[in-house]
């Protein structure tokens, strides 16, 4: 849901570009405009991602989980203690 606003000024060559490759697009200028600030702007880089999966998968960010045999028995416990107090 949009519901922050941007006001921009552009000369008239530049808005008349833009209105021609949003009719071209089939979208609004306004359409237009977050796409490019979207690619721009907010879209993670190459470099940005491999960096992020590189710490992601890094030896110092392994998660040593307990063993599905604990897990289940504490789950279990979890669920029995709630049917009890029903």
């Amino acid at each position: 849901m949009l519901s922050k606003r941007v006001e921009i000024l552009l000369d008239p060559a530049e808005m008349e570009a833009l209105r021609r490759q949003a009719k071209k697009a089939k979208k609004s200028v306004g359409a237009l405009i977050r796409e490019a600030v979207k690619e721009k702007f907010l879209t993670p880089t190459p470099k940005e991602r491999k960096e992020a999966l590189r710490r992601l998968l890094s030896p110092q960010r392994a998660i040593s989980f307990p063993s599905w045999k604990k897990i289940k028995r504490e789950l279990e416990d979890s669920m029995r203690r709630g049917i009890e107090t029903d």
